[in-house]
């Protein structure tokens, strides 16, 4: 497995939005919940979140989440986390269930108020064929996502922004960028073991049939049951 390197990343967040063909237009709204647990460098988390689509009259999909990460250094993180998913496929018109499995490894740098943040994933979806066929199945991704976030001082606002490219890796027909994602938000802390954050997202779709360039309004809540005290480099 090949992975594509920084300068496509760079590339595709450049340059492939103006070369896309005519898009569809959607608004969908998320919404989550999250329950996490850190002991020492360890965390667990469990989550369930819900999307729509069709200017939020259409259900997207349920996503039921569990993830376990390790932290060994400061600015470095390590993990994996399974979703089972009920997927509204348009298509077929049926709600289909997949399974997702993802392992990720994120590093961040500090810099004055700022903190960058670079993510790699790799993500296996398992779609079921029992009544259709897909192409790819799993179907696997390579994620590269860049953050940066703010800390404003004397604030509980911590605004942020982050970049998103998705690229295939068993496309029989050749593997592409299939997806561009932008997102700023802002995330509110309401004491050491609650948070929400509010987010507006914007998904472009490339390579692939039927395009859509979807708006997304979400709204996110963690609920930290302790927080870890970590302190190496």
């Amino acid at each position: 497995m090949r992975k594509p390197h920084f300068w496509a990343f760079v590339f595709a967040i450049l340059f492939l939005p103006n070369k896309a063909r005519s898009q569809e237009n959607d608004l969908g709204g998320w919404a989550e919940f999250e329950l996490k647990k850190e002991i020492k460098d360890w965390s667990f988390s469990v989550g369930e979140e819900v999307r729509t689509m069709d200017n939020m009259t259409d259900l997207y999909g349920l996503y039921t989440s569990l993830a376990i990460d390790y932290k060994p250094l400061k600015h470095l993180e390590f993990g994996t986390s399974y979703q089972f998913i009920l997927f509204n496929d348009t298509e077929y018109d049926d709600l289909q269930s997949r399974h997702r499995l993802n392992l990720h490894t994120t590093g961040d740098l500090k810099w004055n108020r700022f903190k960058f943040s670079l993510r790699e994933r790799f993500q296996m979806t398992f779609k079921d064929e029992t009544v259709h066929d897909y192409k790819m199945n799993p179907k696997n991704k390579w994620r590269n996502r860049f953050e940066v976030e703010y800390n404003i001082p004397k604030s509980k606002i911590t605004p942020s922004f982050s970049m998103e490219t998705h690229y295939q890796l068993n496309n029989p027909d050749g593997n592409k960028f299939d997806k561009l994602r932008y997102k700023l938000a802002a995330e509110y802390k309401i004491n050491k073991h609650n948070k929400f954050k509010l987010y507006t997202q914007f998904d472009h779709e490339i390579n692939v049939n039927d395009p859509v360039d979807r708006t997304v309004i979400g709204f996110s809540y963690k609920l930290e049951l302790n927080n870890r005290k970590h302190k190496k480099e």
